[in-house]
């Protein structure tokens, strides 16, 4: 059984990390949302405290994980929030279960792994990893999650958050990226969806997460001014409000 992170009461709302990272470096929102919703932050296979579990290679495994874990904890319907790799996983999960995704929040992600705008391509990180070891790539990569690199005063938790990650669970992902494009399902979402980033994002940038949310019918964008990849924490304050106030607005 994978590894999760669980705060709060009421409706659930469950955040799925991403490349690299863990459930825990959702700990802001926790913090936030609490005490008004039950909270759940998965590790993924081979992530964080789940990274004993077999990894896998594609989304759709990593969706299928996912849900998994929610039918074992004896949750039905949730709301659901995707990080980076994390978001393509709730995007799957969205699609394959549209009736237990009451509301969806794709953070800083996108509906393919073809992602021109990257920072480095899949296969040079992949190379760097088997190159440099994985503790060396986190701590490369993520500081490219930041405006200020590693010297934003959130990296180290970040870093730690994400501990721990195979070799097998990185070249896993790298590999469940490129053979994933769900973007001619897009149309088929019928939940509300917020796609939220920081408008300094590195790692998809701006031009993907618009294509993102124009490809989908109830989907709003929020583009948060000064942040990066990993806004949920530089600017957490920000990004709270932002995800209190599409998860409560009264749609009639």
């Amino acid at each position: 059984m994978l590894n999760y992170h669980r705060y709060g009461t009421g409706k659930t709302f469950v955040m799925q990390h991403g490349f690299l990272g863990g459930g825990g470096y959702f700990a802001p929102q926790m913090a936030a949302l609490g005490q008004s919703f039950d909270m759940i932050a998965p590790d993924l296979p081979g992530y964080a405290g789940s990274a004993a579990e077999p990894a896998l290679d594609s989304i759709e495994a990593l969706s299928q994980a996912q849900v998994a874990l929610l039918d074992k904890l004896g949750v039905e319907r949730f709301s659901l929030l995707g990080h980076s790799m994390g978001g393509m996983i709730a995007l799957q999960t969205a699609l394959d279960h549209p009736d237990r995704v009451e509301q969806l929040v794709l953070y800083a992600t996108h509906c393919s792994g073809n992602l021109p705008g990257r920072f480095e391509t899949f296969d040079e990180t992949a190379k760097r990893a088997k190159a440099e070891g994985i503790e060396a790539l986190a701590k490369r990569v993520s500081a490219t999650w930041f405006v200020d690199y590693d010297r934003a005063p959130m990296y180290p938790f970040c870093l730690g958050a994400g501990a721990g990650a195979s070799e097998a669970a990185v070249l896993g992902s790298l590999k469940a990226f490129q053979t994933w494009d769900v973007t001619e399902r897009l149309s088929e979402l019928e939940m509300p969806v917020l796609v939220i980033s920081g408008d300094k994002d590195r790692s998809y940038g701006v031009p993907g997460l618009v294509q993102l949310a124009s490809g989908i019918k109830n989907a709003s964008l929020n583009l948060i001014s000064g942040g990066a990849h990993c806004v949920h924490l530089e600017k957490s304050d920000l990004f709270n409000i932002s995800l209190r106030e599409f998860l409560t607005v009264d749609r009639g």
